[in-house]
């Protein structure tokens, strides 16, 4: 089978990792990957060697006629038996694009966030693949037809944390004493990962454990003004933003504790990361959340956007090591069991083969 993926973003975050692990999958399954993608998205860069071709567009905000004919003329190129659609600009021009051509269209939406057009899902895409179940619910209370929805969580390529490196060189960067508490945060750098929750529990944690370092790793619009929130709260030495990343499994590895304090979030990989590599977890209730967490058993959850139960949370879990051990435990039992991206391929290949009969 031939699939043709759209992705427009001009970054590389847990979605395109997403779309990077399927196309790996796909091709070590026999199909051939096409991609469009932004020009100069790292995303074109991870893939050269998986896709049999990869085309770039510019992207443009307002309704994109010039960028639908492109596309059509790759779906041509490739002869795609289908369309995955991954992102919502992609969605808009690849579904006219798809429905021009005559394509089946899968679209995946990866956030909670309110649907405002549900024409997309209804008129432009013949399977949506949702990856919580909050998100399938949203879209549904939206005006998305039930029967189009398909709940397929994300998954993450396990294979990755199984030979972390030395972990020495973290601390000289960071300038971390080697024995303090390390408390970190992987998010990008946006108003609902939560972070300003974070910053705000801090000073009520340094109460407590005062050797405590927070790494709040990634990158977005918010960090300069998260950099000020911490210097007004008189905690700035001891956050560190890292900005983004490559070395994951060497920074989770030295982590006391994950925190997840969003209060809007589709599932988030970064979560499941934390668990595989049995790092004990605080999340929020927010989104698909508490898919992935249950509360007590694989970590503990707090209502988003309340600072307070969010350090109580943490406090709680910091003095408690025989209960940071059993979450770590069970944790990376519940991804090995749910979210694999082995079994995320597996059952989106099976999405296309029902569209394909």
């Amino acid at each position: 089978m031939k699939i043709l993926h759209i992705d427009t973003e001009r970054g590389f975050r847990g979605g395109e990792l997403q779309v990077l692990l399927l196309i790996e999958g796909l091709k070590r399954k026999g199909h051939e990957n096409f991609l469009v993608a932004a020009q100069n998205s790292p995303l074109t860069e991870k893939t050269e060697s998986l896709a049999e071709s990869i085309f770039t567009i510019m992207p443009q905000r307002i309704f994109d006629i010039i960028n639908i004919f492109r596309i059509c003329k790759f779906i041509e190129l490739s002869q795609a038996d289908i369309l995955h659609l991954h992102t919502a600009h992609a969605h808009l021009i690849g579904g006219i694009a798809g429905r021009i051509k005559h394509k089946p269209i899968v679209v995946t939406r990866r956030v909670d966030f309110r649907v405002k057009r549900r024409f997309k899902y209804n008129c432009l895409a013949d399977k949506i693949i949702a990856i919580s179940q909050a998100i399938k619910r949203i879209l549904i209370e939206g005006g998305v037809r039930e029967d189009k929805i398909v709940f397929i969580p994300s998954g993450i390529d396990t294979r990755k944390f199984d030979n972390v490196g030395k972990t020495d060189y973290l601390y000289r960067e960071f300038k971390i004493p080697e024995k303090s508490l390390v408390i970190g945060t992987i998010a990008h750098l946006a108003d609902h990962k939560g972070h300003i929750y974070l910053l705000q529990a801090i000073l009520r944690i340094l109460k407590e454990f005062p050797d405590s370092f927070f790494l709040f790793i990634g990158d977005g619009e918010l960090k300069e003004s998260l950099k000020k929130k911490a210097q007004d709260l008189g905690v700035k030495d001891r956050i560190i933003f890292t900005g983004f990343r490559e070395d994951i499994p060497e920074i989770l590895s030295i982590l006391d504790l994950f925190v997840l304090p969003s209060h809007l979030e589709g599932l988030c990989t970064s979560l499941m990361d934390a668990m595989y590599m049995e790092v004990p977890v605080v999340a929020t209730t927010a989104g698909g959340i508490p898919e992935v967490i249950e509360n007590g058993k694989t970590g503990l959850l707090v209502p988003p956007k309340n600072p307070f139960a969010l350090a109580e949370a943490i406090i709680k879990l910091l003095q408690d090591k025989t209960k940071r051990e059993t979450f770590a435990g069970e944790g990376k039992k519940r991804v090995l069991q749910e979210f694999t991206a082995s079994q995320m391929v597996e059952k989106v290949e099976e999405v296309y083969l029902a569209l394909s009969r």
